[in-house]
């Protein structure tokens, strides 16, 4: 019996030892990051391709804030059936995981949707989602 306590005391203690090696040696964990305009505007595309939304209702051009910084504006024109709001949530938990977040203004009473990609209070994107009922008809 004090031989059983002992073998299961020395494998506790072995076991302790190795977990605690592992931890020590496994890196911390880093969450993606995204560096660069070209990487944010890859996954803006991703979520918009994924979306089913045509390159042919997608308008990119850049708004100058001042001598030093320009901020890419997404106009997107979609049908009065696309849910704005699902689109949105798809964006803000790919975006939200590398720091970003989306806070986004609805215009009444056309209900379209401006979504601001932000890090650290800086707007880096903003995508105008424009309803366009003449859309239906081209689908």
């Amino acid at each position: 019996m004090k031989s059983s306590k002992k073998i299961i005391s020395v494998l506790l203690l072995f076991a302790c030892i190795l977990s605690g090696i592992i931890l020590a040696y496994t890196p911390s964990f880093v969450p993606n990051k995204i560096t660069t305009g070209a990487e944010l505007d890859s996954l803006i595309q991703l979520s918009l391709d994924e979306a089913n939304l045509f390159n042919e209702h997608i308008r990119v051009y850049n708004i100058e804030m001042d001598s030093s910084f320009s901020r890419k504006v997404y106009r997107v024109r979609v049908p009065s059936t696309f849910s704005k709001t699902s689109f949105h949530l798809d964006l803000h938990e790919r975006l939200y995981p590398m720091g970003f977040t989306s806070p986004t203004r609805v215009v009444f009473p056309e209900r379209d949707m401006n979504i601001y990609v932000e890090h650290e209070g800086t707007i880096f994107r903003t995508i105008r989602m424009i309803t366009d009922n003449s859309i239906l008809n081209e689908e």
